[in-house]
């Protein structure tokens, strides 16, 4: 009787715990949902549409502003710009009204401390001989937010091409003047982008498993309209069957700034497919990388591979 009267006692007291479930799952996605809508203002006003609309000039002297000191950006073309290059490069530029970016669709993907993860579409216009200002190109792009006292500000992107750019977009400044954060932590990083190569072009999916992110996810050229996540990440690594000579390989790795427990980085990608005619064929990329330092181990975040036109 006293062992039916103990149960009885535990039930109710679990009783309030669980009923309280669903109002802690639905303030958790209240917090996620007004942190969306707070990023999507932030992407707004860093490219200067919406509310946020204003002449060129005065929108590059904003997101010079604006743009965290370690902002940096993998352009549609494959070019890499810090903020001091894109800032130059932007005020060098005189574009007719009605030239800009378009953005849309964005979605916030994950959050880690002050370091917040969001993808979009960005569409772009360029003015034509006959004067018209067509949309031309389109991106998928992944941007990447750091919160410094209190405000959330752009602190990198990576616009992956789903329309090309116009050649005239083509432009290498390489982030010149960038100096690594911390060589150490670069080193060991661009170690660690080795092993997640090779194990991508050898499927050890299980490596793959536990050095990626739980909401690990990638935007790459040759599949440019989606975003892979995980699982369907692991999926597909499970299935390549690459020849002798094929796959992804990595160098001229990067380390671009720090913030904490999250590093941003850029790594030059060569993916090598064999034609048709058995020939190797090589498309060159530059990349976009986070990682996420949890319980002590660095792991990938995410990450952006755009493909470079121009030697770099």
């Amino acid at each position: 009787m006293n062992r039916v009267r103990v149960l009885i006692v535990a039930m109710l007291l679990a009783v309030p715990a669980v009923l309280s479930l669903p109002r802690v799952a639905a303030a958790q996605e209240a917090k996620q949902a007004n942190l969306e809508n707070t990023l999507w203002d932030v992407d707004q006003q860093w490219l200067c549409d919406g509310p946020y609309q204003k002449p060129y000039a005065e929108c590059v002297q904003f997101r010079s502003k604006y743009w965290v000191d370690g902002f940096f950006e993998v352009q549609s073309g494959g070019t890499l710009r810090n903020k001091e290059e894109m800032v130059a490069t932007q005020s060098a530029a005189n574009p007719v009204t009605g030239v800009r970016p378009f953005p849309a669709d964005f979605r916030l993907m994950a959050v880690y401390g002050d370091v917040a993860l969001g993808v979009d579409h960005t569409d772009f216009k360029t003015a034509r001989p006959d004067g018209t200002i067509p949309f031309t190109s389109d991106s998928h792009c992944l941007r990447v937010f750091v919160r410094q006292n209190g405000v959330w500000r752009p602190a990198a992107a990576g616009l992956v091409p789903v329309i090309l750019p116009l050649e005239s977009n083509y432009k290498t400044s390489g982030a010149v003047s960038t100096k690594s954060p911390d060589e150490k932590l670069e080193k060991e990083l661009a170690e660690i982008d080795q092993k997640w190569m090779d194990a991508v072009r050898t499927a050890k999916t299980d490596y793959l498993k536990e050095m990626y992110a739980d909401k690990w996810f990638e935007i790459i050229a040759w599949i440019p309209t989606v975003v892979l996540n995980k699982p369907m990440a692991l999926e597909r690594v499970a299935h390549l069957n690459y020849k002798p000579g094929e796959g992804l390989f990595a160098d001229q790795f990067r380390l671009m700034s720090v913030y904490g427990d999250v590093a941003l980085a850029t790594d030059r990608r060569i993916r090598k497919i064999a034609d048709a005619n058995g020939k190797i064929v090589s498309t060159p990329h530059r990349t976009v990388l986070v990682f996420v330092k949890e319980k002590g181990q660095w792991k990938v975040a995410a990450d952006a591979a755009i493909p470079t036109r121009d030697a770099e």
